[in-house]
């Protein structure tokens, strides 16, 4: 069977694992960080730069201006906060370093200053959660106003957020289940699953709705072939997300309701798979199953999710995913007479179908905690159009945190049902936590 673009981007993510082996015996041979600098070929890109001499030239400085977006201005003017957003909290992250967000809050006048920021590509949100009394001046229209961009700090840095309100959807992606598929403890990735759940106020039916990953190309090379000018087009295009891989919801159009706060899980392989390991989750309960014809283990109580996409995964099993895509959710359409084109890469010729913006029912951008392949591998900046996800989230620690999951957070509670945040920016909609397959934290 031919190798396609597509399997060996996926198996790009696993190839880590002779990285990580070598970096080990490294680690076992050498004395001292010195010697591993001079071993390893150099910085582990784990930590900043040391501050020198006053610190002006590594520690330029960041400061951030938080706003109201301008088709939000009514939020604005209502709540006085025409000058700037006051309040807001502000959390960056220097890419290609451990991942943890350094945060600030803004004064009156809507302004962050991160001071230690050294040089280097940031990611950059900005959250400001109203109160009840805010709320209500700016007539109930929203819980939290969110951001998220991407800031290269050279040298003295000043970057400007617009904030937007909440874009609900009836339909979202509550968590995800996808650590490495090869760590040096487990060689498996049949364990992955998805949970989607329904956070409006009426009955919903999952018939034949669709749930893929999009062309899965965020970073700056592979190895050196995949410019972010090649794949810019096809991540950042505003009239959908191209695809390869997806699923459909089975059903006629009746046959499959959700009701309001309730959620469905989705597994690769609908098993008990903690006999593989303990940590992993027991899914052989799961709502419904990836199905690809192969060697795809079938759990006759569980329905399956045939794919519908280009073609089906080569090895069987269905959709094979990681925590560093991005998932979305589309009502039933027609792939037949969906925009098909051909991603002309240096491996070979691949085609996708563009799954278009107003089908689209949630958008969640992922991306994993690896610092050491974000050095070798630079992210590209955009994972998807601003308009559908505006900066990745989740970070899951890549391939160990084998028991974590990426789960959207819950804002509230409307007569028992649980809302989940939804702002089209999946850097605050998302944190990790231990997985909680068919309930929420």
């Amino acid at each position: 069977m031919r190798r396609t673009l597509l399997q060996t981007l996926y198996d790009w993510h696993s190839s880590t694992r002779v990285l990580r082996i070598m970096i080990m015996r490294c680690e076992l041979l050498l004395l001292s960080a010195a010697l591993l600098v001079i071993a390893c070929g150099g910085d582990s890109g784990v930590s900043s730069p040391p501050d020198g001499g006053d610190g002006t030239e590594l520690r330029p400085g960041l400061t951030v201006t938080v706003m109201v977006e301008t088709e939000a201005s009514a939020i604005a003017q209502a709540l006085g906060w025409t000058a700037g957003v006051p309040n807001a909290e502000v959390l960056i992250h220097r890419i290609g370093t451990d991942f943890q967000w350094e945060t600030a809050v803004t004064d009156a006048g809507g302004t962050a200053r991160f001071p230690s920021a050294t040089r280097g590509f940031y990611r950059v949100a900005a959250r400001r959660v109203l109160s009840e009394q805010e709320r209500q001046l700016a007539g109930g229209v929203t819980h939290v106003l969110t951001d998220g961009i991407h800031v290269n700090v050279g040298g003295t840095t000043t970057a400007r957020m617009s904030l937007g309100p909440e874009n609900p959807h009836s339909l979202v992606i509550s968590e995800v289940y996808a650590t490495a598929p090869f760590t040096s403890e487990v060689d498996y990735d049949l364990h992955m699953y998805i949970e989607v759940y329904n956070n409006s106020d009426s009955t919903i039916f999952l018939d034949g709705k669709i749930l893929g990953t999009d062309l899965g190309i965020p970073k700056e090379s592979f190895p050196n072939t995949f410019p972010c000018a090649m794949t810019e087009p096809w991540r950042n295009d505003p009239d959908g997300i191209w695809a390869h891989f997806f699923h459909q919801f089975p059903g006629s159009g009746t046959q499959h309701p959700l009701s309001p706060g309730e959620a469905v899980v989705i597994a690769r392989d609908a098993i008990d798979h903690s006999v593989v390991d303990s940590r992993f989750p027991n899914l052989s309960n799961a709502d419904f199953e990836f199905f690809d014809t192969g060697s795809d283990v079938d759990n006759p109580a569980v329905p399956n999710m045939p794919g519908i996409g280009v073609e089906q995964w080569p090895e069987g099993h269905g959709l094979r995913f990681f925590v560093s895509h991005t998932f979305f959710l589309a009502d039933k359409l027609d792939v037949a007479t969906l925009l098909h084109r051909v991603f002309v890469g240096p491996l070979s010729d691949e085609e996708f179908i563009r799954i278009p913006r107003e089908h689209l029912l949630d958008v969640v951008a992922t991306e994993d905690d690896d610092a050491l392949e974000e050095q070798r591998f630079p992210p590209c900046g955009a994972k998807v159009h601003r308009s559908l996800d505006r900066l990745e989230g989740g970070f899951v620690k890549h391939g160990r945190d084998l028991e974590v999951s990426v789960q959207r957070l819950v804002i509230g509670t409307v007569n028992g049902r649980d809302i989940l945040q939804d702002t089209n920016t999946s850097a605050v909609d998302l944190v990790r936590a231990l997985f909680t397959p068919g309930r929420l934290p």
